[in-house]
């Protein structure tokens, strides 16, 4: 046997996928994390567990995330992107503040309820804000994006008259936004059917005056 044939017969090695560039490398492990992530509390989650189901070796993740910290970071930023755009497409119509909030709930009903994992990974980002909240503040400024869209609802809630003139935008906005990221899922958890989001939403909606 050559020694040309002896390395084509070697086993390749896996720090990228044959024919994956190192974006789509990237998205891979982000999405392999968020799945870990969702799914168990984060000391429990490790690198080489991430690895093997975007189906790389452990030290190869190391390639592309210094650490699990790092990868963390970029999976919950990506989500958090994904969920700033979605309510922002969803109040950017013309009606009401009812009429808008309508269209947010049912923008972010598939991103929400037990098979999204939301609760389990929210939980794990108020864990590591808190922690560690100097290194995490590009969190804590996508979480100020989503709620400068809740407290534009109390805003205009207000100005039409269907809330209190006295009322404190910023903490009943976080509070709208607390309700229908944080109450959805803990309801959820306790009814799992995919039929009972429904229900769920629906009596969100019937609890605000909001008509389907």
């Amino acid at each position: 046997m050559t020694a040309k044939a002896k390395i084509s017969n070697a086993p390749a090695k896996r720090g990228r996928p044959s024919g994956r560039s190192a974006a789509e490398t990237r998205a891979m492990l982000i999405k392999a994390a968020e799945r870990h992530f969702n799914s168990r509390p984060y000391p429990d989650v490790s690198m080489e567990q991430i690895a093997k189901t975007a189906g790389f070796s452990g030290p190869a993740i190391y390639n592309h995330f210094a650490s699990k910290d790092d990868l963390f970071m970029a999976a919950i930023k990506q989500r958090m992107f994904n969920y700033n755009r979605t309510i922002s497409q969803a109040v950017a119509i013309d009606g009401s503040w009812k009429d808008k909030f309508g269209s947010l709930l049912d923008a972010v009903r598939p991103l929400q309820g037990p098979e999204s994992g939301f609760q389990t990974i929210s939980g794990a980002v108020m864990n590591r804000l808190r922690d560690n909240p100097a290194k995490f503040d590009e969190l804590r400024d996508l979480r100020e994006e989503s709620a400068a869209v809740f407290r534009g609802l109390v805003k205009e809630a207000t100005q039409c008259g269907d809330l209190p003139e006295n009322l404190d935008p910023i903490i009943a906005g976080d509070l709208l936004m607390a309700m229908t990221v944080g109450a959805i899922n803990t309801v959820s958890f306790y009814h799992p059917e995919a039929s009972d989001m429904d229900a769920i939403f629906g009596a969100f909606k019937g609890l605000l005056h909001i008509r389907n």
